[in-house]
This record gives C-alpha cells, sequence and structure tokens, in this order.
C-alpha cells in the first residue's frame, strides 16, 4: 500500500467508511438470497457416461430420472409386522397417492417390498422434479407429516428417505452448520483477539468489519450466480465464514501488530499508522493476491462440486482485500492510540524474554539444529499419507441421527445392499432397438462379476430406447462397488449393441466418474495452484532460490497435513476413509492461506536484508518482530476452520481438522523456524539473484538501539 494512498484513505475516512456501510447496505438488501443458488449435485461434464445416462432418463424415462422417496415401516417395538399391520401399510400407501400431493407421481407398495424378516415393509414414492427443486422439497414436508398423521396410535412409524429427502436433509444439516460455524467463530475471534491485545475495542473491532464485508460478499457472489447462471455447493455457505473471518481477522492482525510496534518506538500515532498501512499493506496485498489466484485453480476442476467454490471464495478475499487497504484504515485512525484502551503500547522489558525472544536467539545460534528438527517433525507427521485412503460415501457422512441416514440405515439391515442404489444401463438408438439384442445385454449383465440381480428390461415409447435396472453385490457407495463399475460392469457392455449408446446410470457409476475426473482435476489444480504460489512468492521475494525454498516447504507441510489428519481419522477413529475431496480442499487452502504466513516473515527478512543486516541477526530480528503476528493470526486462522469440528458432518470436520492443523503447522514450524533458519544458512544466497554487492555490518549494540528509537544509525561497510 503506497503512502500517498494511506493518506488519502485516512484524510477522507469518514467518506470511506459510509462509501462501505451505503454500499453494504443496498448489496444485502437487493441481492437474491445465496441458497437459491445452491447445488448438492457432483456436475460432472457431458462427456461422462453417468452425466449421458442422466440426459437419456430425463428424456426418455423421467420417472427414473426424478426424485423419488422410500418410506421405511415398522413396529415401534421392532416385532414382526401382523396382518393387520400390514393391511395398514397398503392403507397408508393408497391414502398418500390420493392425496394428489404436488410433485408427487405416485405412491404404492407390494408383498415384493417386505422384508425377508417379516419386521419392514417400504412404500415407494415416485415424484417429478429433482432432488433439491422447491417441489420435491415441499413433498418431502407434506409425505412425513402425512405419514406421521396417518400411523399415529397404531404401534407403526415410518420414515422417508431416498433422494428427495436425503437432499432435504443434506440442505438442513448445513444451514444448522453455518450458525453453528457463525457463533463458534465470532466468540472464538472475540476470546482471542482479547487476549493477544488485551483490548476492548480491538476484539469487537474486526468482528463488526468482517461481518459486514461477509454479508457484501455473500451478496455480491449471490448476484453473480444470477448473472452468470451458475450454481455453488452446499459447502460454499460454511467456508465463506470460517475463510473470510479467519483471513480478514488475519489482515486485521498484522496491521495492528505493526501498528504497535511502531506505537512502542515512540512514534505518532499518524506516522505509526502510516507505516504500519505500507509495510502491513504490501504483505495483506501480496497474500490476498496469491489466495485468490489459488482459489482461481479450481474453475479448471472438472466436477463442479469443486469449481463451483472457486467464485465465491475469491470474491470473499477480493473484497476482504479492498477493505484491508481502505476501510480498516480509515477506522483505526478513528481511535489513534485509543484503540488498545486499556492497555498502552510500550517499549518492551529487556528485563523479560518473551517466546519469539528465546525462538530468534535459538535461530541466530544454532539455526541448522533448529531447522533439521523442524522438518523431521513434518516427514515423522507425513508418514501418515501411507495409510490415506478416500471414500465417495457423502451420505455417510451426514449427521446420523438425521431421519434420512435413519431410515437409509434400517433398510440396509433388512434388504440386498444394491437395492437403495441401482443402477442402470441405457441404451438408446436413432431407429427402433432390436429386442433380442437388448435382451441379451441384460442375460450377459446377469452374469457379470458384481452384479446380484438384473430387473426387466423397460422400452421407452417408439422402442428407440431401453432401460436396465440391476442390483450391484456391494454398497452401491462403496470402493467396491465402484471399482465393480469401472472394471467389469463397464466392460460387459461395450459394444452390446452395434449403432446405439449403451452408458451405465445411477449413483455407483455417478461416482465411478467423479473418481475418474477426480485424478485429472488433481492433477490440474495442483500444478495449476503450485505455479500461481510460486510466481507470487518469486516476485514478492524477488528472489528465485528463497520462493523454491519456500515451495519445498510449503510441499512438505501439505503433505505432513494429510499424513496427521490420516492419523486422526482413519487410524485413530476408525473412518474408512477421507472424503474425495479432502486432499484437494486441503492443498488449496494450506498452500493459499498457509502462505499468508511465508510472505509476512520472508519480507520482515527481506526487509532486514535489504537494511545490510547480517543473517543470522536479521533471522532473530524478523522471529522477534514478525513472529507475534503469524503466531496469533495463525491461531486465529487454525481456531476458526476447528469450529467445524462443531458441525457434526464428517466432510467438514474434516476439512476443519485439516486445515487447522495445516494453518498451526505453516504459521508455527514452516513461517517461524524453517523460514527463518533458511534465510539464515544460506545468506545473500537465499536471495539470488538478487543480492547487493556490498554487504553491511550493524553493530548488534546500536542495531538494538535504533530498533527502539527508529533513528538512524552509522553503519560502516565492508566490501565482499
Amino acid at each position: 500500500m503506497t503512502r500517498k494512498l494511506a493518506e488519502r484513505v485516512v484524510a477522507w475516512r469518514w467518506y470511506v467508511i459510509a462509501a462501505w456501510v451505503v454500499l453494504g447496505i443496498v448489496l444485502i438488501a437487493l441481492a437474491p438470497s445465496l441458497t437459491g443458488f445452491t447445488s448438492a449435485g457432483y456436475g460432472l461434464p457431458a462427456s461422462y457416461q453417468s452425466t449421458q445416462a442422466e440426459a437419456i432418463a430425463v428424456h426418455d424415462f423421467p420417472s427414473v430420472a426424478s426424485a423419488s422417496g422410500i418410506i421405511e415401516v415398522n413396529a415401534t417395538d421392532n416385532t414382526a409386522l401382523t396382518a393387520p399391520d400390514i393391511q395398514k401399510i397398503n392403507a397408508l400407501a393408497t391414502t398418500l397417492d390420493g392425496n394428489h400431493i404436488a410433485s408427487v407421481r405416485s405412491v404404492s407398495t407390494s408383498p415384493l417390498f417386505l422384508s425377508k424378516n417379516q419386521k419392514m415393509q417400504l412404500v415407494q414414492v415416485s415424484m417429478y422434479g429433482q432432488p433439491g427443486e422447491n417441489g420435491p422439497n415441499a413433498a418431502v414436508k407434506t409425505l412425513r407429516s402425512d405419514t406421521d398423521a396417518f400411523l399415529k396410535g397404531s404401534g407403526l412409524r415410518g420414515q422417508l428417505t431416498g433422494s428427495a429427502a436425503i437432499s432435504v436433509d443434506q440442505a438442513s444439516a448445513f444451514n444448522r452448520a453455518e450458525k453453528i460455524i457463525s457463533i463458534a467463530t465470532v466468540l472464538l475471534i472475540l476470546i482471542l483477539l482479547a487476549l493477544v491485545f488485551r483490548s476492548v475495542i480491538i476484539a469487537f473491532l474486526p468482528l463488526l468489519v468482517v461481518g459486514l464485508v461477509h454479508q457484501m460478499a455473500t451478496a455480491l457472489t449471490a448476484f453473480f450466480a444470477q448473472w452468470f447462471g451458475f450454481t455453488v455447493s452446499t459447502e460454499l455457505a460454511p467456508l465463506l465464514i470460517v475463510v473470510m473471518f479467519g483471513v480478514g481477522t488475519d489482515y486485521i492482525v498484522f496491521m495492528l501488530f505493526r501498528y504497535r510496534e511502531q506505537l512502542a518506538k515512540g512514534q505518532g500515532p499518524h506516522e505509526s499508522l502510516m507505516v504500519a498501512l505500507c509495510r502491513a499493506g504490501e504483505v495483506i496485498a501480496s497474500a490476498a493476491a496469491t489466495v485468490m489466484l489459488a482459489f482461481a485453480a479450481l474453475l479448471v476442476a472438472s466436477i463442479g462440486q469443486l469449481r463451483s467454490l472457486a467464485p465465491g471464495l475469491i470474491i470473499g478475499v477480493g473484497l476482504m482485500l479492498l477493505a484491508a487497504l481502505t476501510l480498516v484504515p480509515a477506522v483505526l485512525s478513528l481511535f489513534g492510540t485509543t484503540l488498545f484502551w486499556p492497555s498502552t503500547p510500550k517499549p518492551h522489558d529487556p528485563s523479560h524474554r518473551t517466546r519469539s525472544e528465546r525462538m530468534g536467539a535459538a535461530v541466530a545460534k544454532r539455526p541448522g539444529i533448529v531447522l533439521l528438527g523442524s522438518v523431521v517433525v513434518l516427514v515423522v507427521l507425513a508418514t501418515g499419507v501411507l495409510n490415506l485412503k478416500v471414500t465417495y460415501n457423502q451420505l455417510a457422512e451426514l449427521p446420523q441421527d438425521n431421519p434420512s441416514t435413519q431410515a437409509y440405515n434400517t433398510i440396509s439391515t433388512a434388504f440386498p445392499a444394491g437395492f437403495l442404489g441401482p443402477s442402470q444401463v441405457f441404451v438408446r438408438s436413432a431407429t427402433p432397438l432390436n429386442a433380442t439384442t437388448v435382451d441379451a445385454l441384460a442375460s450377459k449383465l446377469a452374469h457379470t462379476e458384481g452384479v446380484a440381480q438384473v430387473l426387466p428390461v423397460q422400452y421407452a415409447s417408439g422402442n428407440s430406447a431401453a432401460l436396465i435396472e440391476f442390483l450391484l453385490t456391494n454398497d452401491p457407495y462403496s470402493n467396491q462397488a465402484i471399482a465393480d463399475m469401472a472394471g467389469p460392469v463397464r466392460a460387459a457392455i461395450v459394444g452390446t449393441v452395434p449403432g446405439a449408446t449403451v452408458v451405465t446410470g445411477g449413483p455407483t457409476a455417478t461416482l465411478t466418474d467423479v473418481k475418474a475426473a477426480l485424478q485429472i482435476d488433481t492433477r490440474n489444480i495442483l500444478l495449476l495452484a503450485l505455479l500461481v504460489v510460486a510466481v507470487m512468492l518469486a516476485i514478492l521475494l524477488r528472489a528465485l532460490a528463497g520462493a523454491a525454498y519456500l515451495l519445498i516447504g510449503i510441499l512438505l507441510t501439505y503433505v505432513a497435513t494429510l499424513g496427521v489428519v490420516t492419523y486422526i481419522f482413519i487410524s485413530g477413529l476408525g473412518y474408512d476413509g477421507l472424503d474425495f475431496s479432502i486432499p484437494i480442499i486441503v492443498y488449496i487452502f494450506v498452500i493459499a492461506v498457509g502462505t499468508d504466513y511465508n510472505i509476512l516473515m520472508a519480507t520482515r527478512l527481506r526487509e532486514e536484508f535489504e537494511q545490510g543486516v547480517e543473517s543470522h541477526e536479521a533471522a532473530r530480528i524478523a522471529i522477534v518482530e514478525g513472529a507475534p503476528a503469524v503466531t496469533a493470526a495463525g491461531i486465529i486462522l487454525a481456531g476458526t476452520f476447528a469450529s467445524l469440528l462443531l458441525t457434526g458432518i464428517q466432510l467438514l470436520e474434516e476439512i476443519g481438522a485439516a486445515v487447522a492443523l495445516g494453518v498451526l503447522l505453516a504459521s508455527n514450524v514452516l513461517a517461524t523456524r524453517i523460514v527463518p533458519t533458511l534465510a539464515a544458512l544460506r545468506g545473500f544466497h537465499f536471495w539470488w539473484p538478487h543480492h547487493t554487492h556490498t554487504k553491511t555490518v550493524v553493530n548488534r549494540e546500536e542495531l538494538v538501539s535504533h530498533l527502539r528509537s527508529a533513528e538512524p544509525v552509522s553503519v560502516g561497510s565492508e566490501h565482499d
């Protein structure tokens, strides 16, 4: 941030604050609700079989493509159903079907839906529309209330599951999670800021600023979704909260630490604020640009669920950057030194050695030992990736106490594994299909590995399309079912109906394609994000060597993060695997957000280097002056992500734990230990190719005096 801009922002502070408030009110008041543009789908491209199958289903077999439901009915005492019970269940289906509920196509049951142990009977519901649309959502609510009313006092209970109900419960779970995260994040930041700065004003000020900017970002994202016709994933809303409050508070903390440092040196409030804005502003702008560009790497994802995170996150961080360079300085200038009330910035007492001073002294004295110890810690944690496994069963990741999950789990105990997620083979041709050929395909499918049962063939009107439904041997959401679909099942259908399109559909086929797309997306996103961070670091540091060292450290931190999360969730808690999106999401957040701390520390190192300070001493000073801000910011950001652990949603819990741990490693190991020790050991080589031809030696006592007084010191030159 240039001094000229800083001066103008401070001089026009009331206009700047008024502009932000007015713009915020207008945006929030006029914007559509972001929930109207939220989708739980994977969003795969048309080149994948499951997407092609969905298109055929919508055109030729709408009942298969539409939202559906299954009502599981059993006795409240879990005993076998009696004849009157079965009559009551049949009457339930007839009554619900006769109620002509909006968006419900039909409701039916049959003896085939009675479990073998006679303890459960299912009622099948066919709907119009897709899961997540307003019609099916309203139908779910009506079906549940009508079922409860009809079965009241009968000794029976009914629970609705299926695609429509799962979608409703998933949205409800994420809405509840958003509220929990908001409350936890606000309380956490309030407490941490109060502890770090011991100031009432600072405890509340960032929350008000970031809260306004977050609401503006949500509104602007909704506007962009409306204008450009895209949807966002259900994960965006909770992630946007933790990202904006975490990153936004970090940026304010960076500025406050530098402001307090200058005041403690005896500078006046105005000049201290100008120095803080110029120095911290450069770090904030570089960090935010890196974060936004790293998030932009998600735009190349072929999986819409990942790609749709990018616009909202970019908008959020971009708005926070503008606020940090304009609104925050304008607000800070209103308070002066009162900002830190009831405490007062004052010079550090040399008789009391802080944690940063002890660490700085250790790095300056024995940088090699500190570096080796830090690297060993990361390498040990990284060994956890040897046990890394991923899962695609997002239904199992929802809270287990929601109705659709409970019903699903109950049904799975009494019916074949593939019953709740039937797969399909769609055959479509420009001319009428040969029934014998299609029947032969069905027969071949029945004898294919991984297939438990094939249902009778269905034809669309005109016989130009056919549907073969089948049940898989394994749980349709399991890794084994995905392997069966990708291997023997899809191999069995190749070339079976000459001249026709033959594709697989259903949940397992979709997950099979998601797995294939993920392999491509992982490679592309990881390489692009790494390239972006590399370029930004090289530009900021004006040093290719330093940028390369930091990149190696960032990658090691990322692997260590995945390793420790694997130890926690798979080895410790016994999870089947991490959500398939975790490696990419954690990579983006650790690479992007974690780089903020490296940028702050490296910038401080470069500042000392350019003043001619010897490398070991520069590392010590950078740690003493920069580590407190990095540590505090890291704890705050880690805490905001840790709030995701309170949601009860496995995906968010894994993201929260992983990013929180990654941020702590990035701030407390990489930024404050590895980066300074590398700079100390490599000296001016760390800054290659940018280094001076004359190195300037500063006396230690004179340097300490200079840091306290902020007055120029005389130096002696010693030619290389």
